[in-house]
């Protein structure tokens, strides 16, 4: 069985900050208040619960650092066990995944 991800292009977006020579994140912006698809039962942002977790390890893609970028997410599992899951996000201005983008509209 195949599962297709769904990447969702919502308005999240994250601050990032440069310390010496690596780039941070500092926050996430969730445009979703009471509802949305990265909300979970308790309104906790799955974007936002995963990049603070786990930070750059959840991006695909690549982009110029920026102090603030747009993204889009995906996420695979079940959001029912949080654990089991794994969520990526994408710069919205990755070249490879715009291209993609428009083969599928």
């Amino acid at each position: 069985m195949t599962t297709e991800m769904v990447w969702h292009n919502d308005g999240h977006n994250i601050h990032l900050r440069l310390n010496r020579s690596e780039v941070e994140i500092v926050s996430v912006d969730c445009p979703n208040k009471e509802t949305g698809s990265c909300l979970i039962e308790d309104s906790e942002c799955l974007v936002s619960m995963f990049i603070d977790r786990y930070g750059f390890d959840c991006n695909a893609g690549s982009c110029p650092a920026a102090e603030s970028i747009q993204i889009c997410w995906t996420i695979a599992g079940n959001t029912k066990d949080i654990d089991s899951c794994q969520l990526w996000f994408m710069p919205v201005t990755d070249e490879t995944f715009q291209a993609w983008v428009l083969t599928k509209a």
